[in-house]
């Protein structure tokens, strides 16, 4: 696996998923009501955020059936669909506010959503209500239909392989995922949360074919989400406040979906002005506390240059800020700030 790109999102920003379409990344964070937006390509801008009022969005999917990108919101009890424009609208009303878990869809547009006391709901392609799964299994994740017409259900302890029925055709014990998904070829790329691993596993059998990715070699740790690209190829994987682009091809990693050498520089200077603005909000408000003075924060304005002399200039207002931290039985005890 080749990585292309890791977005580095603020700590406690955790991210949910992410769904490809037509060129452009689509990432849903917790506690935001808004989708944000990238190109699907380097050096992968944020070009735009799209808001839908009440939203609490647990996942996120493509449909190439409808060519739209559906989202799980579980603040509405809805599925909302985004099509040309970033044109919102319902797809599949009613569902139980609170207790949804995790969505897939299949190449023939079928949706399938887990719920978190195990009941699986499946609707067709026009949002038109099927039977539910029928299953014993308890503590279910995430389900998929797979290309003949079984299912694949998730656990953190197990994998199985059900008929629409509910009938067991295998299980894989030794591997127990978070979430799942189909790639170009068919195969099943799972999210081991708990072993910090994405392996992939046969469709027929659930046996485990590679270990794509792991916590030691690639720094992934306890992955949430995972997503194939229909498209090119391309795999997103969410853990933490971090997601990453990988690509199977190692002619990826220089052509157009490869970040050059300055977008990733750009890049850690993002997060080095992040890690500045949060350091000097929190000085700031232990000096206001100190005073018994509550003035308003400010933030760092960073103005990223990719030029050979400087990576970045940092303008002098309001104070100079001394970032020194002075550390005490692992404590921050002090800061010294001007304004």
């Amino acid at each position: 696996m080749q990585l292309l790109m890791r977005i580095k999102y603020r700590p406690t920003e955790l991210v949910v998923g992410a769904a490809y379409l037509l060129g452009e990344l689509y990432v849903i964070t917790e506690e935001s009501s808004n989708v944000l937006v990238y190109t699907g390509y380097s050096p992968y801008d944020l070009i735009r955020m799209i808001p839908v009022d009440g939203m609490i969005a647990v996942d996120i999917v493509t449909s190439y059936v409808h060519v739209c990108v559906y989202i799980l919101d579980n603040g509405n009890g809805r599925v909302s669909r985004i099509e040309d424009e970033d044109t919102v609208t319902t797809f599949i009303d009613g569902l139980e506010r609170g207790n949804l878990l995790s969505m897939s869809v299949n190449n023939e547009g079928r949706l399938t959503i887990v719920q978190k006391n195990s009941r699986v709901l499946t609707y067709d392609a026009d949002g038109n209500v099927l039977p539910d799964l029928s299953s014993p299994i308890e503590n279910i994740r995430h389900a998929v239909e797979v290309d003949d017409g079984a299912f694949v259900i998730c656990t953190e302890e197990t994998t199985v392989k059900v008929t629409n029925d509910g009938k067991e055709i295998c299980r894989q014990d030794a591997v127990g995922c978070r979430y799942v998904d189909v790639n170009r070829n068919g195969d099943l790329i799972a999210c081991n949360s708990s072993g910090h691993q994405i392996v992939k596993l046969n469709h027929e059998n659930l046996q485990v074919t590679a270990t794509l990715l792991t916590l030691d070699r690639d720094g992934i740790e306890s992955p949430r989400h995972v997503r194939c690209v229909l498209e090119n190829g391309l795999m997103l994987v969410s853990w933490m406040h971090f997601l990453d682009m990988y690509s199977v091809r190692e002619t990826d990693t220089g052509g157009y979906l490869a970040s050059a050498e300055h977008d990733v520089r750009n890049q850690g200077i993002r997060e080095v002005c992040e890690l500045e603005n949060e350091a000097l909000q929190t000085a700031f408000l232990i000096k206001a506390s100190e005073t018994r003075s509550f003035p308003q924060p400010f933030g760092i304005p960073c103005t990223p240059s990719i030029s050979k002399d400087r990576f970045f200039h940092v303008p002098q207002i309001y104070c100079t800020v001394l970032r020194t931290l002075v550390l005490h039985c692992s404590t921050v005890v002090a800061f010294e700030i001007c304004y």
